[in-house]
Formats: C-alpha cells, sequence, structure tokens
C-alpha cells in the first residue's frame, strides 16, 4: 500500500490510477491525515461495493418496487409532461 498526498496525485493522476489498477491501493492524505482511497474495481466487485456502503439500498428498491405496483410512480413521459405544464404555468 503506498500513500500519496493530494498534491502529488493532482500533478499525476493518471500515473496514480493505473498504479492502483496494477498494484495495489494507494492512500490519499491531506495535511499528513489520510483522506481518500483510490483503490481498483472491476465490474463484478461494483455491486458488492455498492451495497457494502450503502445500507439502506437494497431497503430502498424494495419500497420503490412496492410503490411501483401500487401504481404510486409515474412514467417518465407523464413526469416530464407534468414538469412542461408546471413550466409553462410559471412564464
Amino acid at each position: 500500500m503506498k500513500f500519496i498526498n493530494i498534491r502529488e496525485l493532482s500533478r499525476s493522476p493518471s500515473k496514480y490510477i493505473k498504479l492502483a489498477n496494477e498494484e495495489n491501493d494507494i492512500i490519499i492524505t491531506r495535511n499528513g491525515h489520510p483522506y481518500a482511497l483510490l483503490s481498483r474495481i472491476n465490474e463484478d466487485e461494483l455491486e458488492d461495493f455498492v451495497l457494502a456502503k450503502h445500507f439502506n439500498l437494497e431497503n430502498e428498491f424494495t419500497i420503490a418496487k412496492q410503490e411501483f405496483l401500487l401504481n404510486k410512480t409515474k412514467n417518465v413521459h407523464d413526469l416530464l409532461n407534468d414538469v412542461k405544464k408546471e413550466i409553462s404555468n410559471e412564464i
């Protein structure tokens, strides 16, 4: 694992993105303190990462599905028409 400061990252971002992709994680520091993590991720890991970081996401999907099944949602065309009506009423 490598540590670099944010200024060094701003000088050579491609270099460090490539390094993180090919070798290992990079901890980015700011004023000597950990600030961010630059880490490789692929398509297979993306879903696990999102679910691990966003604890309510699965619950939000369940709620959205229930709202859809109860016809409490609008399709995009109806939503756009509503927005257009609101805009024309404001003018």
